[in-house]
């Protein structure tokens, strides 16, 4: 049995770091009424006792309990060529239930955040360079739906704290943006170089596209076969980067 009351006791005198930091590994424990819980409980325990945090006791929950949370699902979710992006892992429905409530977990986690960094932003707003690059830190990533994740964040963000932002928060948010743009524009110079002519393997081929088109080349150790699977990633890659910009696009226009 979870034990709920005790983590909640423990935390109402004092917030310990060390049983926050508890509950953020749990978020992610296999059984759904475990993780649901613990998020539940860290979040309604930060919002309840927040008010009396210091910016750097806030700045110890973010680097040591918030964030860890999203490496976990950024290290779980690889879009490199870890298992769940494997041909066996979109057969295997067990795999495939794990990834769907990782991005659901991972995408509540996230609006938690934002809220929460939103609720006490008085206090900790010299943390909005650190918040902002969580996020851009999930656009960046040539996976379309880890991109969704951080794009629909960023959104959130910008609609809710927008209004007290200064100049100087204006210029960060500008400039995580610029950062997230440029390194998600697709990249059209190996295909137009003809690299793959020359069996040169692409070096950022690792869009989570490449494993949603069953017509993908086989690996039959052929010459020509694989520069056939290195074009083949090659525009994958630049058909998820382009999709990632239109969500950029979408997502901010109206709130930037």
């Amino acid at each position: 049995c979870f034990p709920l009351t005790y983590y909640l006791l423990v935390m109402m005198c004092g917030a310990n770091l060390s049983n926050l930091a508890g509950l953020s590994e749990l978020t992610f424990d296999l059984r759904p009424e475990i993780r649901k819980s613990s998020l539940q409980v860290l979040f309604d325990t930060l919002r309840n006792h927040g008010h009396v945090f210091s910016l750097p006791l806030w700045e110890k929950v973010f680097d040591s309990v918030l964030f860890p949370i999203f490496d976990y699902v950024r290290h779980a979710i690889d879009p490199s060529g870890g298992s769940s992006q494997g041909q066996s892992a979109e057969n295997d429905p067990a795999e495939l239930d794990q990834d769907a409530w990782m991005y659901e977990t991972c995408t509540l986690a996230l609006q938690l955040v934002v809220d929460l960094f939103v609720k006490f932003y008085d206090t900790v707003h010299p943390l909005l360079k650190k918040v902002l690059s969580l996020l851009t830190s999930f656009i960046k990533r040539p996976h379309q739906s880890l991109a969704g994740i951080g794009i629909a964040a960023f959104v959130r963000l910008m609609s809710s704290a927008g209004s007290v932002f200064v100049d100087e928060k204006w210029l960060e948010v500008v400039l995580s943006l610029k950062e997230a743009t440029t390194e998600t524009l697709p990249d059209f110079s190996y295909i137009a170089s003809g690299a793959y002519l020359e069996n040169v393997p692409i070096e950022n081929g690792d869009s989570s596209d490449k494993r949603e088109d069953e017509s993908q080349p086989s690996e039959d150790g052929t010459e020509e076969t694989s520069r056939s699977r290195n074009l083949y990633f090659a525009i994958a890659d630049a058909k998820c980067r382009a999709a990632v910009q239109l969500l950029l696009i979408q997502g901010c226009d109206g709130d930037i």
